[in-house]
């Protein structure tokens, strides 16, 4: 599950507030002493969601799993494989990707 997901949040609008009132929710309804696992799943999605910066972090490096590099996370977009391809996107890819990405 994503991050998004555990704090049931719509990516295309969470906010600060929005991503705070949502924890804040989920906290009182799990209790870190009574549904200890739950809670810490919630307080790790809040961690990654809790500001702007937090949410670009995680969507350039942690949205796919494996990848530590946000040029690898277009490569893969692309389908691009082998190390040709290791040298990061010229200006017209990261271009369309980003229309891509807006438009979700």
């Amino acid at each position: 599950m994503t991050p998004y997901e555990i704090l049931a949040v719509d990516p295309q609008q969470a906010d600060d507030q929005i991503v705070r009132r949502a924890y804040l929710e989920l906290v009182r309804r799990y209790p870190p002493d009574r549904f200890p696992d739950r809670f810490q799943a919630i307080h790790a999605a809040y961690e990654q969601l809790k500001d702007e910066r937090s949410r670009l972090e995680y969507y350039l490096f942690d949205r796919h799993p494996g990848i530590s590099l946000p040029f690898e996370v277009l490569r893969e977009e692309r389908g691009d494989a082998g190390e040709q391809s290791r040298k990061p996107p010229d200006f017209n890819h990261l271009q369309q990707y980003l229309r891509q990405w807006m438009s979700r």
